[in-house]
């Protein structure tokens, strides 16, 4: 497939430039850790199963979660308002990037092309964790569905990128590791759709091979694609 007229690259947020699992996972561990008196009677695995099971990666969810979490484990001196603001408080320091989050991203500025994020949410915590990746010095626009008033996969959210990258979908390659929010819209709207497909996912959940134009199981799989050369690491001789 010609890349030639790739102007701009598009990723998706969460999984995708960041480590969800890994984030997630340590955040659970400490968040229990600092409620661990309210929570005696319940089992970190308990607790953690739970979390995992009500979490769908919406910020403005998190009230109803962690409401739907006391209830369950019959917790009464404790307010979901109390666990809210904690995850508001502290989620950004458990944010960790891909191995090659800060590498590819180099390259690609380097490259002369123009980087956008979209991320469903609001906008000061996802802008939280880009500076917490360390990548803002990257990234040429972030879209947030609280800004826009439209959340993905809505086409309004990826327009509104497009619009202030100032590129056309036919220019924007397009990288995420959600089938429905990511690949499928990308691809109506004409974009170049990439797939970023994780060991853990399930395969039923994968994009249809007519709306993916790419798959890659690493970031820096992009720089093939978009043919940009690698660094060649040397190895001192002794």
């Amino acid at each position: 497939m010609d890349t030639s007229q790739i102007k701009a690259i598009i990723f998706d947020l969460e999984g995708t430039l960041l480590d969800r699992e890994k984030s997630r996972e340590k955040f659970i561990e400490e968040q229990y850790e600092r409620f661990h008196d309210y929570f005696v009677r319940v089992q970190f695995a308990d607790f953690r199963k739970k979390f995992i099971e009500l979490d769908d990666d919406e910020d403005h969810d998190k009230p109803n979660l962690y409401k739907e979490i006391l209830k369950q484990f019959n917790v009464d001196r404790l307010s979901w308002k109390d666990l809210f603001r904690d995850f508001e408080m502290h989620f950004y320091r458990y944010v960790f990037p891909f191995y090659d989050t800060h590498y590819t991203l180099k390259k690609l500025r380097k490259a002369g092309y123009k980087i956008g994020v979209i991320a469903n949410g609001k906008s000061k915590i996802k802008q939280y964790r880009i500076y917490a990746l360390g990548i803002e010095d990257y990234i040429n626009h972030l879209s947030t569905s609280e800004n826009v008033g439209f959340r993905k996969p809505h086409p309004r959210i990826y327009e509104d990128i497009m619009e202030k990258l100032e590129v056309e979908p036919q220019e924007v390659l397009y990288v995420g590791d959600d089938a429905l929010n990511d690949v499928a819209p990308a691809h109506a709207l004409e974009m170049t759709s990439v797939w970023y497909r994780h060991e853990h996912q399930d395969v039923e959940l994968a994009p249809l091979e007519s709306e993916m134009d790419y798959e890659i199981t690493s970031l820096e799989q992009l720089l093939d694609i978009l043919d940009i050369p690698r660094e060649v690491e040397s190895h001192e001789i002794i």
